[in-house]
């Protein structure tokens, strides 16, 4: 099977060369178009394998946080050695959420009132840990 590797210090992350390809044509409004192009292009068909690593290409780790959420793929955690499906990862909010759009509110006397913070900065994204509690990946995905 052709395989695309994603790195990281704590993780390797496995996906079928025609998964990833599938993603990126299907959600190529929802990455920047030259980076796209970039990647179909590493991810050759004549390759058998495409490494990338964290270090030497970040925003291949913004679509890995996509196929996991997707339950695609496999990674095994280099801290407890073992491999799972993403299936069996579990999904923490990142910061202050997932989204910019992630309102915290509070319930009040059957009524929801939204909580008015006065934060200067907030930034936000998620990680993925094993199932032993170790942070496989964690990536944050927006700043305001």
């Amino acid at each position: 099977m052709k395989t695309v590797i994603f790195s990281t210090e704590n993780a390797v992350f496995k996906f079928s060369q025609k998964e990833v390809r599938d993603h990126l044509t299907g959600k190529k409004g929802e990455y920047a178009i030259d980076e796209v192009s970039q990647l179909l292009e590493l991810i050759s068909t004549d390759n058998n394998e495409t490494i990338f690593n964290m270090n030497d290409n970040n925003y291949f780790g913004f679509v890995v946080l996509d196929l996991i959420s997707t339950k695609v793929g496999k990674v095994t955690c280099k801290i407890c050695d073992k491999t799972y499906d993403a299936s069996q990862l579990k999904e923490l909010a990142l910061g202050h959420g997932v989204s910019p759009f992630d309102i915290k509110q509070k319930q009040k006397g059957g009524i929801q009132l939204f909580i008015k913070r006065k934060m200067p900065s907030l930034f936000g994204g998620k990680k993925f840990t094993c199932p032993k509690g170790h942070t496989l990946i964690s990536m944050e995905n927006w700043r305001t």
